[in-house]
């Protein structure tokens, strides 16, 4: 299979996260039209804006560059927070319930 080119991997990773390439830009104090470069694999990242990129978008420097490192910690929680975005407390609530008790059976497997 072949390997995502990086400005692939940061496109996907700016959507996933909610995010425009404008909001991107902006939290990272680049150009939108820098980012699209980036996305559309016309241009690479230095050192400093690929950090400043992973760590908008929750993620660490390596997992853009490699495949198969894990997500942090911080990536998860942006997930979370995207899938409960516009849900109801009640909602939320019941959501953490079941990942509570997922992590209970988990624990008791163990």
């Amino acid at each position: 299979m072949k390997e995502k080119l990086l400005g692939d991997k940061i496109r996907d990773a700016r959507k996933q996260a909610g995010l425009t390439q404008w909001q991107l830009a902006n939290k990272i104090f680049v150009s939108e039209s820098y980012i699209a470069l980036i996305e559309s694999n016309k241009r690479n990242p230095s050192t400093d804006v690929l950090s400043k990129i992973a760590e908008a978008l929750g993620m660490t420097t390596d997992h853009m560059l490699c495949d198969t490192v894990s997500r942090s910690a911080d990536s998860f929680a942006l997930d979370f927070c995207n899938l409960v975005k516009n849900r109801s407390p009640e909602e939320i609530e019941t959501a953490l319930q079941l990942i509570r008790k997922y992590f209970e059976c988990l624990d008791e497997l163990n």
